[in-house]
Order: C-alpha cells, then structure tokens, then sequence
C-alpha cells in the first residue's frame, strides 16, 4: 500500500517536470537559436524550474525514508531528516511557484505601459510578499508533528496556517487570472488581423491553466491537519509540484506559437514549391532566404516586372513644330507598327509577413499601440 502511493507520487512529479523541462527547453531554443537573447523573465523562469527540480528530487528521497507510507514508522533519523527534507520542500515549491509567476509578470511588463503596467508591478510586488510569509509560516505550525519545527508552547495551530496557506493559494490564483487577461487588454489597439489577436491573446491567456491549479490545490490543503497525512497528502503534494509546473508550460506556450508558425509557413512553402515549382530556385535568392533565416529573420524574395512600349504606327508624318518635348510625339513619329520604343526594368524586393517577426519571440510589439 504504501509503495503504491510512492510510486504513483513519484510517477505524476517526475512526469511533471518532465513535462515542464520540454516545454522550457523549447522555449529557450527559440530565442537562442535566433540570437534573440534572453532577458530577465527567462532567467527568473530557468530559476523556477531549477527549484521545482530540486524539490521533487527531495520528495523522492521522502518517499524512501518513508513519506506515503502509513505502514512504516520512521527511526528518530529518519524523522529528522523527514523533517529537514519537508521544510525544505516547502521553501523549493513555493519559490518555484513565486518564480514561475512573477517571470510572466515581467513578461508582461515589458509589452505594457502606463497604469496597466503599474499594475502589474504592484501585483508582482504583492504576490512576492503573500509567498515570503507562506514560506515564512510553515516552520510555525504545529502539526504535522514530524514537520514541526517549534515547541509547543510557540508553535501555531495546524488552522491557522492552513487558513493563511488557503488565502496565499486563492491570491496567487487571482494574480494568475489576471496576468491572463491583461493580454486581451493590450491586443485591442493593435494593428492586426482579428485572427492574430485572437491567436496572440488565447496563448498569453494560457496562465488560467496555472490558476486553476492554484485552487485545486488550496482545495486539498485542510488534509494538512489529517491524522491520515502520510496519505493524503500525497495528492496534495502533486498540486504542489503541478503549479509551478503548469506555470511554466503556460509562460512558455507564447514563444512555442511562434515555432509551431514558422514551422507550418515552411512545411506549406517546402510542399507548395515541390508541387508546382521548378526545383531550381535562383541562387541569390536561395541564398539571401538561407541567410534571413540563420539570423532569425524573415526571407527576402526579389522579382522582377518588364514593360514596353511598342509604336502604334501613324500614317501622319512627324510634325517638327508640334510637342516633340513628350513622350505622345515621339511615339505618333512611328511608322513602323509593333516596334519596341522603350523597355522598362522594375525589381522589387520584399520580405515574407511573418508572425514571428512581427510578433517576436519577446512580443515587444504588443506596445505599439494602433493610431
């Protein structure tokens, strides 16, 4: 029984992060393999991930000593290190989560402007806050009594804790729903099609996902005071690790549409010129699209349009005093019909639209508002 609940944990943590880890390790290639570079939100990401890491890492060595095992009373060692083990946890995931949220804050930050990007900042500044004493709290708490870490004369009641754990979960929802709609609120000035502002708003909007973990997991926090916590903590602890998790895939969906773009604009072209193209691209142009492309840009395409002027013929001679200053004389002094007069050579250079650029990876220009 008990090795049926560490395996399961064990299974749905390590898939998690696992999950998270794709998803961040994609998000990262599309900006470093176009030499985008990475800025503050992706570090303070990267820093979330490493911390969900570790922690699940100790949830494993818990489960070895003992953790979700209701038939196996631990050595006075084992407690002690269960004990250092869930203290640490408790700081790992929290910070996990804390990093994972306030990394799209800053995200948001950066495509946002006056008082909506005050707002943001205040709610960065309060969700920091609301996890620094969750943190700070849990060494307070009486119970479970192996996590314990004061006497009993100073320790807080087991509800006392939940009740402030349950308010941290609710506003870190709440700040997550929020940063979910601040994208429809920038999108609605922007200069572009309904199609991309629906598409650029629904995968900034993914952060839902992580407020409702976030509840699910406030939910299931009173099994905190259970006498059976050993056991039923154990789906707690996976809404634990799925939080920060979930925020992390939802912070990273936005770069990932980009990709999914780019990649369909090239299968489409790749297909299209097979079908109906002649195999043999012109070589600077090959060249200029191969270029474009290490460098993250969109390709550049030339063409070229000839036109030409052939005489009317006119059975009239040229008058030397009539308007021999315009093209209209020149052209009326043929006599031979269907000669070419004059040739014109046009070339035009253009790049492909491409969402990528014109979103990019960073969305920067969801500031430039529409006039």
């Amino acid at each position: 029984m008990g090795s049926y609940f560490g395996v399961v944990l064990n299974a749905a943590n390590w898939s998690l992060t696992a999950l998270a880890a794709v998803f961040l390790s994609l998000r990262l290639y599309c900006k470093l393999s176009r030499s985008r570079g990475l800025w503050w939100d992706d570090y303070i990401l990267i820093g979330s991930f490493v911390t969900l890491l570790i922690g699940v890492a100790f949830i494993t060595s818990s489960i070895m000593l003992g953790f979700a095992n209701p038939d196996v009373t631990p050595s006075p060692a084992a407690a002690r290190q269960l004990q250092i083990h869930g203290g640490v946890q408790n700081v790992l995931f929290s910070l996990a989560s804390d990093f994972s949220k306030t990394s799209f804050g800053f995200t948001l930050i950066r495509v946002t402007e006056g008082r909506m990007k005050q707002l943001v900042i205040l709610l960065i500044i309060l969700l920091n806050i609301v996890y620094f004493f969750t943190i700070i709290f849990t060494f307070f708490k009486c119970s479970p009594a192996i996590y314990s870490w004061l006497p009993k004369e100073t320790c807080w009641d087991i509800w006392k804790y939940v009740k402030f754990a349950i308010f941290g979960g609710s506003f870190s929802a709440a700040v997550d729903f929020a940063f979910a709609l601040v994208p429809w609120f920038l999108v609605r000035n922007l200069n572009m099609k309904k199609t991309e502002k629906l598409g650029v708003a629904i995968a900034m909007s993914f952060g839902t996902i992580a407020g409702i973990t976030a509840l699910i997991r406030t939910i299931f926090l009173p099994s905190l005071a259970s006498s059976t916590f050993s056991t039923k903590a154990t789906t707690l602890v996976i809404w634990y690790v799925a939080e920060p998790a979930t925020t992390i895939i939802a912070a990273s969906i936005p770069v990932l549409r980009a990709l999914i773009k780019e990649l369909h604009t090239s299968g489409a072209k790749y297909f299209s010129g097979e079908k109906y193209g002649s195999g043999r691209p012109d070589a600077s142009g090959a060249k200029a699209s191969k270029g474009a492309s290490k460098r993250g840009e969109s390709a550049l395409h030339t063409s070229r349009v000839m036109t030409t002027v052939t005489g009317r013929g006119t059975k009239y001679p040229y008058d030397p005093h009539g308007d021999t200053g315009s093209d209209k004389s020149i052209l009326e002094a043929t006599t031979e019909p269907g000669k070419i007069m004059q040739t014109q050579e046009i070339r035009l250079s253009y790049h492909d639209r491409s969402d990528n650029d014109s979103m990019g990876y960073e969305m920067d220009v969801m500031g430039r508002r529409s006039t």
